[in-house]
């Protein structure tokens, strides 16, 4: 495909480094080195630093003046929302309706799993029908998986424009950096090490997480847990640990960058995925193709090889964990192109891009 065109992506640009706002960043760098053009529209919680990387919104009507300047000239609308936000739909709206002003349908990106907080329906007119029609509007739906897409389609919309593309290709591996020192040194230090992306959002489940962790303390007095994420709440997180008795055995490294972040499911024993909603999660697949046990809740969507306990009982959550291997001479040589066809990792990045080009046509 040789004609070049220009993509205006509007979703969360890290930090932090989450699994819809890491593709996001993928997606411009492949499609810049495609030699297409992409802006980014930032909608994360850093929307108002001035970056190189993105556009920042300053508010409500800079939001929407942007998105007109950039749909003025010639950008298709690349929309990425989920359905646990109720801001995100209305950014959604805006921008499909600017976007078919100037003629043109949007492409979105619906993230995450099967159960979120607004999604699939409701049985709410007013919330069903918002989502209803934002779908109607897009003229093409990226969506994490077959299940997603049938719950879409229940919203009254063709099958046939809804596309499962996951969110994940071997190509995030690139990005893999040198494990920080001090990161380094706690793992040394402890056996078996665990880490786990966590925010104080209901669906981290913390105290059921909490819980878990202390039995298992009970059985490896020289567990080390990294906990990622949760960067702005990291002084209630450190209360929280201190509460449960884990603090002496934590470490709390916030939003790292995505290449340190790999380096640490590298390094570590196990992954820990404890939310449910997340569907064909892209840290997970990221854990496995990087030679890391994983462990998560059992939401209907975990790979092969997956280590799965029941979300909300702790007994199950703690043995799971305690039947983990562990290694004490290193993790073997992994042949990620062997792991890639084992649990069917596709060139997503170029499928997206693909299908965002024909939808400019």
């Amino acid at each position: 495909m040789n004609r070049k065109f220009k993509i205006l992506q509007i979703g969360p640009y890290p930090p932090p480094g989450t699994g819809w706002s890491i593709r996001i960043k993928m997606l411009k760098k492949y499609l810049e080195r495609a030699g297409h053009a992409c802006v980014v529209l930032n909608t994360n919680k850093n929307r108002k630093v001035a970056s190189k990387e993105f556009v920042p919104v300053h508010g409500a009507w800079d939001y929407f003046t942007k998105v007109v300047r950039y749909c003025a000239q010639g950008y298709l609308v690349h929309m990425h929302i989920n359905g646990k936000s109720t801001k995100s739909p209305i950014l959604a709206l805006i921008a499909e309706f600017v976007s078919l002003w100037f003629g043109r349908r949007a492409v979105l990106t619906f993230h995450a799993g099967v159960k979120q907080d607004y999604f699939p329906k409701q049985n709410k007119f007013w919330l069903d029908g918002t989502f209803r029609l934002i779908f109607l509007l897009a003229k093409k739906i990226v969506c994490n998986n077959e299940e997603v897409k049938a719950l879409i389609a229940e919203y009254g919309i063709n099958p046939e424009k809804i596309v499962p593309i996951p969110a994940f290709c071997l190509e995030y591996l690139e990005d893999k950096a040198e494990l920080p020192s001090a990161l380094a040194d706690f793992i040394r230090r402890h056996q078996p090490t665990l880490c786990s992306y966590i925010y104080m959002r209901h669906d981290f489940n913390l105290d059921f997480v909490f819980a878990a962790m202390q039995r298992v303390l009970q059985h490896w007095p020289q567990l080390g847990i990294v906990w990622m994420g949760a960067d702005r709440e990291s002084h209630a997180l450190q209360q929280r640990l201190r509460d449960a008795g884990l603090a002496h055995c934590s470490y709390i490294a916030g939003d790292l960058e995505h290449g340190d972040f790999l380096a640490v499911l590298e390094a570590c024993d196990a992954y820990v995925r404890t939310p449910v909603v997340d569907g064909v999660s892209s840290s997970v697949l990221e854990a496995l193709m990087l030679g890391a046990t994983v462990v998560a809740s059992e939401n209907g969507s975990r790979p092969d090889g997956v280590k799965t306990y029941i979300d909300g009982n702790v007994e199950s959550f703690a043995q799971t964990l305690l039947h983990i291997p562990i290694s004490t001479n290193g993790k073997p040589e992994i042949d990620k192109t062997a792991l890639a066809r084992k649990w069917g990792v596709r060139d997503t990045l170029r499928e997206e891009i693909d299908l965002l080009c024909r939808a400019v046509e």
